[in-house]
């Protein structure tokens, strides 16, 4: 008996059946995607001809009737004599003259409603998205406003045009970061180099004038070798507050609100400026990359007070809550407009404020700068404490 082979249908079905189980072809989904209106398809002189040439048509359509009907009744009516009077060609024309204004009265209507509907409101929502996209808010713009297709086209555009920009800003995100990272490096050993070498050096030279004040009789060898030691000895301190700037030591051995503290102090110590050192909630330990940039944060806000505010007094705060943390830093100083937008930093020359949103950005805070001419600054930084460092202690007032 000879084998039964399969039949062609039997055996195309077999062979869809093993693409499928291969991944080679997907099963056709039957559900119907959905399709773009026919309306919007067509392009902006197709759409007036659809309104425009229905209307055409049936204003002839009225014309050529009512002259018909005109004609049968002054035929029933009147005498022959006065039918052909009055069913004079230039008379009818007379009459059916008001007809012709229909089409371009109704050609003006239809352009105004097809131009509030389909292009200025149109517009005026992408004017409002536009307008958010430039404050930052990316997603704004993937909302379809809808309109004629040269408005769709734009905001498609803008839509690409957002898309590269974000890609380029969480580039230059992660490029900053990476700078950032190698400065703290490059602090870290420069703090070393004069900590373990200058430092150490000049404590010597203190030590060698020291020997020689006390080897000579002549007074006025002893003043002048007393006023080197005292040089030394500033020089000391200057150089030992600019390796505590570099690589802040209380920061990482203590925590944040003790390196928070002593900033406070040696800055007031060096300008003569009054800086107060408030703490509210009960301290708790971050992750290293947020306090150091939390400090960051407030060391740069508390030089732009020394340098630019011309303040006299300024408060540097820290406040623990249940789930964040905020730094602030205010002053009395003489102020200065705040830029609408962090992006108009730059522009501006607020460098210092642009690098203090960068650090921010990259730890996910939240920075808030609020400044009137005359009136002093506050600056503050919030940062959401995370949940297995929330739960270390609870929030309480000290």
């Amino acid at each position: 008996m000879k084998p039964a082979f399969p039949k062609g249908k039997e055996i195309a079905i077999l062979a869809w059946r093993v693409a499928v189980e291969m991944n080679a072809i997907q099963p056709v989904n039957e559900e119907k995607r959905p399709r773009e209106p026919f309306w919007r398809r067509l392009t902006l002189w197709q759409q007036f001809a659809v309104i425009m040439l229905p209307l055409t048509l049936l204003s002839m359509a009225v014309a050529v009737g009512s002259m018909a009907v005109h004609q049968q009744a002054m035929r029933a009516q009147l005498p022959e004599e006065a039918w052909k009077t009055a069913t004079d060609p230039a008379l009818e024309l007379t009459l059916v003259a008001p007809l012709v204004l229909v089409p371009p009265l109704l050609f003006a209507v239809a352009a105004l409603w097809f131009g509030a509907r389909q292009i200025v409101r149109p517009l005026q929502q992408l004017e409002l998205k536009a307008a958010a996209l430039a404050g930052g808010d990316f997603q704004a713009i993937k909302e379809p406003v809808g309109g004629i297709s040269e408005v769709r086209h734009l905001q498609y555009e803008l839509g690409e045009m957002s898309r590269k920009v974000q890609a380029a800003q969480e580039g230059l995100h992660d490029y900053i970061g990476a700078i950032t990272a190698a400065q703290e490096e490059e602090r870290l050993r420069m703090a070393r180099e004069l900590h373990d070498d200058t430092i150490q050096a000049v404590i010597v030279l203190k030590q060698r004038v020291q020997l020689a004040e006390r080897s000579t009789s002549d007074p006025n060898s002893r003043i002048a070798l007393n006023e080197l030691e005292t040089l030394a000895e500033q020089t000391i301190q200057n150089l030992r507050r600019l390796t505590h700037a570099l690589r802040p030591i209380y920061l990482e051995d203590l925590g944040l609100v003790p390196a928070l503290q002593m900033l406070a102090r040696e800055g007031g110590q060096a300008k003569a400026l009054e800086i107060n050192f408030l703490q509210k909630g009960r301290e708790r330990r971050l992750p290293r990359e947020a306090e150091l940039a939390l400090y960051r944060i407030a060391q740069e806000a508390l030089n732009n007070v020394i340098r630019h505010s011309k303040a006299t007094r300024a408060e540097l705060e820290v406040a623990y809550e249940e789930n964040e943390i905020q730094v602030s830093v205010r002053d009395n100083g003489v102020g200065f407009k705040v830029p609408a937008s962090p992006t108009d930093f730059a522009p501006s020359g607020h460098f210092g404020l642009l690098g203090m949103g960068e650090r921010a950005e990259l730890i996910g805070a939240r920075l808030n700068v609020r400044s009137t001419p005359g009136a002093g600054t506050r600056l503050s930084v919030r940062f959401a404490i995370p949940p297995e460092r929330a739960k270390e202690a609870p929030s309480a007032a000290m």
